[in-house]
């Protein structure tokens, strides 16, 4: 939930990150408060759903992604607001921001579903965790509520309040049941996630041989057997290789795949196109760099199968 506009500016400005101060001025570093302690607590993959304005202008205007697990940090926003005697901060990177086509109104939403947020509050063991509170029977914002939990229940609440759910990408606009977009938060949560743990397994590094690329956001977790193939392997992280872009989109290709014992296949033909010349043909045979977790094999029987690659032997 954030109030201001600024929301600390330029690299800490809204829909890159999340940020709060780690303390309390009036009460010193060992002081803090439940809502700045969660975004310590945020994981990589996490949705973040953005409840921004003041009063009955709050709406809800669209969710992120949690790209890091959240963390402390001396690096100081360049507009603090309020919070500038702070000396450290907790942080969070967002991304793949997806904004709403027809923001949520916080006040409207309230009194359309009245009873189904007293009822979860009221059932809640501890509602001292959420961005809403009842005084005097009636709901309210609850300020200060800057990072709360959500669960699935709470979540289908604040979403079902219309017969269609809208949400604004660069290239199409989506108009489905509540049901359906909801499944799709559910979806991109599950890629995030395993994006990040395909990542960490090659500890942040192209696993094709000799790759130098390092740099986690030049880094694609590829799917060995394909999403909509292999309902059961999804988000097994060994069902992913970390690669970089190029070999990445040349495994999706079936520029190579890898064998039994992981090393570099492809095709018995004769491919002279420039990257294969380059960047897969010179490394047949060259086992990958393994990762804790090792790639799965018959999800590698099914590449192989799906790209006409021999079972064994290279060309």
């Amino acid at each position: 939930m954030s109030r201001d506009e600024e929301h600390g500016g330029e690299e800490w400005g809204f829909t890159k990150c999340i940020w709060a101060p780690t303390y309390k001025k009036s009460e010193g570093q060992d002081k803090s408060w439940l809502f700045w302690n969660n975004v310590n607590k945020v994981k990589t993959g996490d949705i973040v759903l953005h409840l921004r304005g003041k009063g009955q202008r709050a709406k809800f205007v669209g969710y992120s992604i949690a790209k890091t697990d959240g963390h402390k940090t001396l690096e100081r926003p360049p507009i603090p607001g309020s919070w500038g005697y702070c000396k450290s901060f907790y942080r969070a990177f967002l991304s793949d921001f997806m904004k709403f086509n027809q923001s949520i109104n916080l006040y409207q939403l309230f009194k359309d579903k009245k009873i189904d947020f007293k009822r979860y509050y009221e059932q809640k063991a501890k509602p001292r965790n959420i961005f809403y509170t009842i005084q005097s029977n009636r709901l309210q914002c609850l300020n200060g509520g800057y990072l709360s939990e959500v669960d699935e229940k709470l979540l289908s609440i604040i979403l079902d309040d219309t017969d269609t759910f809208n949400v604004e990408t660069s290239s199409i606009d989506l108009s489905v049941p509540t049901s359906v977009a909801m499944r799709q938060i559910k979806m991109r949560v599950g890629h995030a996630r395993f994006s990040a743990n395909v990542k960490n397994n090659y500890n942040n590094h192209c696993c094709f041989p000799e790759c130098k690329i390092s740099d986690r956001d030049f880094l694609v977790a590829s799917h060995i057997a394909r999403w909509a193939d292999n309902s059961e392997k999804r988000g097994d992280t060994s069902n992913g290789l970390c690669l970089c872009p190029i070999h990445d989109k040349a495994f999706e290709l079936g520029y190579f795949s890898l064998d039994d014992n992981f090393r570099v296949c492809v095709q018995k033909r004769n491919d002279h196109r420039q990257i294969f010349k380059e960047y897969v043909s010179r490394y047949i045979g060259m086992t990958i760099s393994k990762g804790h977790v090792e790639p799965d094999r018959e999800a590698l029987a099914e590449h192989r199968k799906r790209n006409n690659i021999p079972d064994k032997g290279s060309s």
